[in-house]
Parts: structure tokens; sequence; C-alpha cells
């Protein structure tokens, strides 16, 4: 697989690391870009702009590291925070509006009843994305 771009969603999750390291792997070269996302999923009772520092804070905290993580790999990195109503569609509307070459992203721990099923936000990116997209799965 040959990519220029590659859009990354991270959570704060163990496996954002290593996602962010496959994706800078995966670029073609140094002038590649990476687009690392971090969405807060907003509460259809609360207004899309509302404030929510924590949140916020942590998604910063967690794009710094994600940036100073891909630096070594000397490839465009542009990190973003998003609100959104639905995490899924808010990562498709990005790869597209970026026109990235793929999506790579986690796949969270989802057992139900002992059988492993993939949880909504991946599959809505899935049936959804109109790139390549790499899965990782700790």
């Amino acid at each position: 697989m040959d990519f220029s771009s590659i859009l990354v969603p991270v959570s704060g999750s163990s496996s954002d690391k290593h996602v962010v390291e496959l994706a800078c792997k995966l670029l073609n070269s140094s002038d590649s870009h990476l687009f690392i996302l971090y969405i807060i999923e907003i509460n259809r009772s609360l207004p899309i702009d509302a404030t929510l520092t924590p949140e916020v804070a942590r998604g910063d905290n967690i794009l710094k590291s994600m940036e100073t993580l891909a630096e070594k790999y000397n490839h465009q990195v542009t990190a973003e925070l998003l609100q959104a109503r639905e995490v899924g569609y808010a990562i498709v509307q990005e790869a597209n509006r970026k026109k990235v070459d793929g999506i790579a992203m986690t796949i969270p721990d989802s057992t139900k009843f002992g059988r492993f099923e993939l949880e909504k936000t991946v599959t809505y990116v899935l049936k959804n994305a109109g790139c390549k997209i790499v899965l990782w799965n700790d």
C-alpha cells in the first residue's frame, strides 16, 4: 500500500501510538501528510458548539503527544480537535474534505455476549469512507 496522506482519529487509548506509528510507516515520502484527529462527541442535549473545557484539555494533550511521536518520521503533520454529534460521520467527512488516501484507526475492544463485534463508529467508517482503511486491533 502506498499513501500520500492518511487520517488517524485518536481517542486517548493505548493503541493510538501504534496506529500513528503505523500510519507514518505507510506514508510514502517525507512530503506526505498525516492528519491526526481528536473528536469530542457532543450529546444531543447540548449545543454543538458547547464548551467542554476538561474534554478540550484532554484532547489537546493527546494531540500534542501524538504530534511529538510523529515528528521523528519527517512527514507533514496536522493535528485537529473537532466537536461532532457522531464520531464516525465526522471521520468520514474530514477524510472527504481533506481528500486523504486512507484512514488508519483502532478497533475498540467490543466483545458482547462472548463474541467480537465492531462498534458503530468503525462500522460507519467501513461502510461510508471513500478511501482505503487500515484497522489496528490489539
